[in-house]
């Protein structure tokens, strides 16, 4: 007998009714849909994520268990009227959907391993208020998450850039050799994150942000970088951000667009060095868009990133293009003609103040304790805005003061700013 048990709260019917399909397309005969655990607070801020099992047997009488993660959008009438709650849903509903398997497609067309860097997608749920993702649950795969607090060092970071190199590198490999499918793919990818942010005001909120970081500056000792630091906030910051969708050109690609520390996962399959990581996962694709690659790559490197591998950037940036060049030679293109590594440097020079800027907001994000984590909903809840989500003092606060000052620091000697 089939049974659905103990589904109450953030499961709905239209949810359970997808379980059941997938249940029946992968071989269930006798099965028990439950939840499991799932998430902890702060492990996600717009995404609701609720671990499930189905358990079970085959037609053939075999065991099976089969795990997997439901993201649910919020069903707070205050949230989804700040947030883009349908816009988000329905890109990475489109990323899942289309944009990877296309990705794939060029990939094996061209004798490759298709791209793996992404859950499997099951199923995907856009009845208004019921917004769903049904993905693969990674950590029955082996997979886990970095400990958020604890900045990235080389083995961790230099597989995140040669995946990204890999990601960006088949957007760029379709605009030349298959424009139409990217042009098709691409022609409705506006740009989600600005339009968000200008919607709940986020602009002020990161504003605030830098502040806090421009405090971790001594005004006597650091005073240059203060003075420069305190002038991109007043001058540049904001109309930086509102130029963001103006950015895409014939180097774009599309881009992750949110890649912290909570939206990726690392396996450990070298028996000989098991705190190695030998494959990465990315997921919440929610505001991927066009943009210049340096986006993704800046808010990573700085946002998630020791002070040993933001002092030697040049040598991560390098593995980056060394992955991303190597890629399109695979796929068919000259990567010094399709993404000159001068173009790479010089929008690297332009762009990555991105990374800057979202970094303040990161570190408090990775720095937050369980308990000072304000989860969206809650914030609706007691009449407060989006923009308030990072509004609190933190614990960690030298840590914080100690990173965002190396930050600001690299960027004004750097000539960044």
């Amino acid at each position: 007998m089939n049974g659905v048990n103990n589904l109450e709260g953030r499961i709905d019917n239209e949810i359970e009714l997808l379980l059941k399909n997938i249940a029946e397309e992968e071989g269930f005969k006798n099965y028990k849909i439950e939840k499991a655990v799932g998430s902890t607070k702060g492990d996600g801020y717009v995404g609701l994520m609720t671990a499930i099992s189905i358990v079970g047997k085959t037609n053939f009488g075999k065991e099976k268990e089969l795990h997997l993660m439901v993201k649910g959008a919020s069903k707070n009438d205050a949230l989804r009227a700040e947030l883009c709650v349908t816009s988000i849903f329905e890109r990475e509903t489109c990323m899942y959907d289309t944009v990877i398997p296309s990705f794939c497609k060029l990939e094996e067309e061209k004798g490759l391993e298709p791209f793996s860097g992404s859950p499997k997608c099951y199923k995907a749920c856009m009845i208004d208020k019921s917004e769903a993702l049904i993905l693969k649950n990674l950590r029955k795969d082996g997979y886990s998450l970095w400990k958020k607090k604890v900045p990235m060092e080389h083995d961790h970071v230099s597989l995140v850039l040669k995946e990204f190199g890999r990601f960006h590198a088949v957007s760029l490999a379709m605009r030349d050799q298959q424009p139409e499918t990217f042009k098709n793919l691409t022609e409705n990818m506006y740009d989600i994150f600005v339009m968000c942010i200008e919607k709940v005001d986020f602009i002020t909120a990161l504003k605030k942000l830098c502040i806090n970081g421009l405090d971790s500056l001594d005004a006597l000792k650091d005073s240059k970088a203060y003075h420069i630091f305190q002038k991109f906030i007043d001058e540049e910051l904001e109309t930086f951000l509102k130029s963001l969708s103006k950015l895409v050109d014939n180097y774009s690609v599309i881009l992750h667009g949110d890649g912290w520390t909570n939206n990726m996962m690392f396996k450990y399959e070298d028996e000989g060095n098991p705190n190695k990581p030998t494959k990465v996962c990315l997921f919440d694709f929610q505001i991927s868009r066009l943009g210049p690659p340096v986006l993704d790559l800046s808010y990573f490197l700085y946002g998630c990133s020791s002070k040993k591998v933001i002092d030697n950037l040049d040598h991560y940036l390098d593995i980056y293009y060394e992955s991303i060049s190597t890629h399109l030679h695979r796929l068919g293109c000259n990567s010094k003609k399709i993404y000159p590594r001068l173009i790479f440097q010089e929008q690297w020079k332009k762009y990555s103040r991105y990374g800057l800027i979202n970094s303040m907001m990161l570190l408090h994000a990775t720095l937050s304790e369980q308990d000072e984590v304000k989860h969206l909903t809650e914030l609706a809840d007691s009449g407060k805005k989006v923009c308030d989500a990072f509004d609190y003092k933190l614990a960690n606060v030298e840590i914080y003061n100690d990173r965002a000052r190396h930050i600001i620091l690299h960027f004004v000697e750097n000539g960044l700013i």
